[in-house]
């Protein structure tokens, strides 16, 4: 037979019968939980909040300083695409290349 301690703790004591049910019948009594409030669409929102957009805007919202403005409009779309490129395709001159890009890309957009 085990030793009645265990680890060091209380010794074990056996389960009497009566024990069990009495536990088994605690858990199977449902517990009423209560119902939240119904709420109206009307109250669910503050008045003083303004509502919330149902579309995402097509550009996103300017904002910084002029400067930092000025190239994530004109330079940074553009500069963007060639890193890209240069992350998936390596190229042997990779300034270069992306000078040549860059250049290309004005005549494109600037004419």
């Amino acid at each position: 037979m085990a030793d009645p301690m265990l680890n060091g703790n209380m010794p074990d004591r056996e389960m009497k019968d009566e024990e069990t049910h009495t536990n088994q019948q605690a858990f199977a009594q449902p517990f009423a939980a209560p119902t939240p409030p119904a709420i109206s669409a009307a109250s669910a929102r503050p008045g003083s909040m303004p509502p919330q957009p149902s579309a995402r805007p097509d550009k996103p919202v300017a904002h910084g300083g002029p400067t930092r403005q000025f190239l994530n409009q004109a330079i940074t779309p553009h500069l963007l695409e060639g890193m890209k490129y240069l992350a998936v395709y390596e190229p042997e001159k990779p300034l270069l290349w992306l000078a040549d890009f860059l250049r290309d890309r004005s005549k494109e957009v600037e004419g």
